[in-house]
């Protein structure tokens, strides 16, 4: 039997990401076979604004994972994020078509339809209709409506819109690399998808994607989807603080960073002093160590708060016992899931994908949550009754192939 391949491709801010999987009647979920990941240079918060630079990064960042998964792809799922995208509550009303009162999925999907015809501007468009809830006649919160008898069928719903011109220059990028776009997939949703399971977001939980131009929030309560923002705020932001006080280049900066950026809330952490001499090329120059951590916590601080104020506008109902999960390249950052606790009030940790239980750490990065994200979107969108199983089979050929890959990335 010939292998189903999904695709995914983050484009993000600070790199495009692609993922490419297969699946075959052997195994019960997607089998990553090839990676690639390239700098991102065409995005400014989420909205391009060079798309020859964007082209050619998606180009580079698909032709990467295509070499290592020995396949060609000519259609992917594509992450879409950025300011411009908001989302809002809407309610439809319909009555039961059948005489018997059955609900059919022809009734869910007028119903869906009904509560998605809204006005909006001429330059917006509708990317998601997500159904939080049914009412049946009286009886309220119900979750799947499928078979159930009512004469009254109502469901609220979240819906995700953005500006259609950034919509289809996102689409046109990835349309010139002679790939069809699946569907464009609102990042957040992505990377939840990836990282949380049923019972944290049955629970209440809250998934934070610092990412490098902006971050986003999605909080989940009682499995629904309750709330998003997209925060202008990213790791890249922290990179370039750091640049402007060193007097230095933006690629410099992020090594900075890479090596000895921190988050520490303890004062003695920040004690000593950290050598610069081989990353800046003037030697025996040495700086203070509060001195990067003050830079970076005054950054990261103004994150959390905004994170805090997104929080503070939900009803006190929506509790968080599953905590926080981190994803995106900013999770990396060292001290930050004690940041996030002190911060949040709040347990929290780093986010692993599913798709990456087997993979060696560096393919479980949080920075790949949204490309594995998206792959697993497609995996139950083109696979119906998909659902995510047992650990993934990989063979000691793919690591090895895998671990010769990525050497080549390392500094």
């Amino acid at each position: 039997m010939r292998q189903h391949i999904i695709c995914g491709i983050d484009v993000g801010n600070s790199a495009v990401k692609t993922i490419i999987a297969g699946v075959d009647r052997e195994v019960i979920r997607p089998q990553i076979m090839g990676i690639g990941s390239v700098p991102s240079n065409g995005l400014r918060r989420g909205a391009i604004f060079d798309m020859e630079e964007t082209i050619n990064n998606i180009g580079d960042s698909v032709n990467q994972a295509e070499s290592m998964a020995g396949v060609k792809i000519n259609r992917a799922y594509v992450s879409l994020n950025g300011l411009h995208i908001r989302t809002q509550l809407s309610r439809g009303v319909i009555v039961v078509s059948r005489a018997d009162s059955e609900i059919t999925q022809n009734d869910i999907d007028r119903v869906l339809d009904a509560a998605s015809t809204i006005s909006l501007p001429p330059n917006r468009e509708i990317i998601h209709v997500i159904p939080k809830s049914f009412t049946i006649d009286s009886q309220e919160h119900v979750k799947n409506a499928l078979g159930m008898k009512g004469i009254r069928l109502e469901a609220d719903v979240l819906l995700v819109e953005g500006l259609s011109p950034y919509i289809r220059n996102l689409a046109k990028c990835v349309n010139a690399n002679d790939i069809e776009v699946a569907e464009l997939v609102f990042a957040p949703l992505a990377a939840s998808k990836s990282i949380l399971d049923k019972h944290q977001r049955e629970h209440g939980v809250l998934n934070i994607d610092f990412g490098g131009g902006v971050s986003s929030i999605a909080l989940f309560h009682e499995g629904e989807l309750v709330h998003t923002a997209i925060l202008p705020v990213g790791s890249r932001h922290i990179t370039n603080d750091i640049a402007v006080a060193f007097r230095t280049s933006i690629d410099k900066a992020e090594e900075i960073k890479r090596r000895h950026g921190s988050v520490n809330t303890d004062e003695n952490e920040k004690k000593g002093q950290v050598d610069l001499s081989e990353i800046l090329g003037e030697e025996g120059l040495e700086v203070p160590r509060k001195q990067i951590a003050r830079i970076i916590d005054c950054r990261v601080s103004e994150l959390f708060d905004l994170i805090s104020a997104e929080i503070k506008k939900l009803p006190r109902t929506y509790l968080l016992p599953s905590g926080a999960v981190l994803a995106g390249g900013g999770a990396n950052l060292e001290g930050l899931i004690n940041f996030a606790k002190d911060h949040l009030k709040l347990s929290a940790c780093v986010g692993k994908s599913h798709l990456a239980e087997e993979l060696p750490d560096f393919a479980s990065d949080p920075a790949f949550a949204v490309a594995a994200g998206l792959v697993m979107w497609g995996f139950e969108k083109e696979l119906p009754g998909g659902k995510m199983g047992s650990a993934n089979r990989f063979s000691s050929d793919f690591f090895g192939k895998l671990a010769r890959w990525f050497k080549n990335f390392l500094p």
